[in-house]
């Protein structure tokens, strides 16, 4: 008879290890701040109380022993996050958590001369990443190379396919959802070119709709799904798929279209600057017709306030 499969088989069940997520660790510590603030005021009031009290005195028992315990429990926790943890060598693959893939996905811009993005609307990347691999380059003074890689807009397949996962996710949002992101993207990438020397951008759009996103850099590779309530993945830069993510999106990049990010002067302008022309837009050479009906939508979205992980 076959034996049963154990989880152990599939997954790590650590605790500690467990813990050792950002997400995890915060809801951990202020369950225990929380309860230790709350048994110490249950303590002080309680000590208000006539001495002679059965109730009172048994609340005050019961307040200290909990309180005393929430703290050890933090001391020993933060002791060992202090010592212990921090040396640990990460794996090569590691499982993300919802609410840690927005931290691992800021610390990818650190110490990396490239920066690779494979995704289907680059809004995450438009509303921080860009800045931040900006500034890095900018503050560091050295070249970041920078490539995304998004589906091309004008192939209709791509764009009905792409507007019915979102619709799934409800976000729907209108028509040219697509289109809207590309244009979006290609103008907010032009703005950082044009005002950062050290900073080199490549738009290419792709015959290929992914249904997943890549984030990649010196610092790691990260792979997520378009619903923020789903785990990612994070490889290692000594992993083997983290070579064979990047080689995939190599090739991809050689069989897509380059946008001409210079095709205008857009160093007299900025993000939100409402005083840029249509023309700047249409120097991408997307088609005019569809440019100027979704302008003041574009120009709305090349600085994004809202996103997946805010």
């Amino acid at each position: 008879m076959p034996s049963k499969p154990r989880a152990s088989k599939y997954i790590s069940l650590n605790v500690l290890n467990d813990l050792g997520s950002r997400s995890a660790r915060r809801r951990f510590i202020w369950t225990f701040v929380i309860l230790a603030l709350v048994t110490a005021l249950s303590y002080w009031s309680t000590s208000l109380l006539d001495s002679k009290n059965i109730w009172a005195d048994f609340g005050r028992s019961v307040s200290s022993n909990l309180f005393s315990a929430a703290l050890t429990v933090l001391v020993v926790y933060g002791a060992y996050i202090y010592f212990i943890r921090e040396d640990i060598e990460r794996p090569e693959i590691e499982t993300l958590r919802s609410g840690d893939i927005s931290d691992e996905i800021k610390g990818l811009h650190e110490d990396t001369a490239f920066y690779f993005l494979w995704a289907r609307s680059a809004t995450y990347f438009r509303a921080e990443t860009l800045e931040r691999l900006s500034d890095h380059a900018r503050k560091d003074r050295k070249t970041i190379d920078v490539t995304i890689l998004l589906p091309d807009p004008q192939i209709d397949k791509l764009s009905e396919a792409y507007e019915g996962m979102v619709s799934v996710l409800g976000e729907s949002d209108g028509k040219d959802k697509l289109f809207k992101n590309a244009v979006a993207t290609s103008a907010a990438c032009a703005l950082a070119v044009a005002n950062n020397k050290n900073l080199k951008v490549k738009v290419c759009l792709s015959n290929f709709l992914p249904s997943f996103r890549v984030d990649m850099s010196d610092q790691g590779a990260i792979l997520t799904e378009d619903d923020k309530s789903l785990y990612g993945l994070k490889f290692s830069r000594q992993s083997q798929f983290f070579e064979m993510f990047r080689t995939m999106m190599t090739c991809e990049v050689e069989l897509s279209r380059v946008i001409d990010l210079s095709a205008y002067e857009w160093q007299k302008h900025r993000a939100g600057d409402e005083d840029i022309p249509i023309e700047a837009l249409l120097s991408f050479g997307f088609p005019e017709d569809r440019v100027r009906q979704h302008r003041e939508d574009i120009f709305s979205i090349i600085k994004p306030e809202d996103h997946r992980y805010k």
